[in-house]
């Protein structure tokens, strides 16, 4: 799995390592031992401080929108479950409106229209079980729409 870490893309998954949440802090299992690391949250943020280092994480969403911004598709960023749907196809949205919402480990990760335009086809429905990359919606600009 892939994460911006500090504003660069950095393979997270290692084998061997678990991290577990605890009551006020994440257990990492590693073949080295058990050891501590801390999660704060500041708006989108999250900070993770673990070994005396601080690490800023992004959602895997994040970097997928970035990269799917210009063609207006809206992809599954993980697997998941689609928990919500706010638009219907035809629908005009601003740039930021929220779409969809997928909930993966626990987690609630809503996808937002990259552009003003209109839906222009939408796949996703409460309830569907989807794959990571599965193409859930698309968004187009109004110049294009016509």
């Amino acid at each position: 799995m892939k994460r911006l870490v500090n504003g660069e893309m950095t393979e997270l998954t290692v084998g061997g390592v678990e991290v577990v949440p605890g009551a006020d802090r994440l257990l990492v299992r590693t073949t080295e031992g058990m050891r501590t690391a801390l999660s704060v949250r500041k708006g989108d943020d999250v900070f993770i401080s673990y070994r005396g280092r601080t690490y800023k994480v992004e959602p895997e969403a994040r970097i997928r929108q970035k990269s799917h911004s210009g063609s207006g598709e809206l992809r599954a960023p993980m697997p998941g479950l689609i928990v919500d749907v706010l638009v219907t196809a035809g629908e005009s949205v601003k740039k930021g409106d929220k779409v969809l919402v997928l909930e993966a480990m626990k987690t609630q990760q809503a996808l937002v229209a990259p552009f003003d335009g209109l839906v222009a086809s939408l796949s996703a429905h409460v309830g569907d079980q989807v794959t990571g990359d599965a193409l859930l919606a698309v968004i187009t600009a109004p110049e294009a729409a016509s």
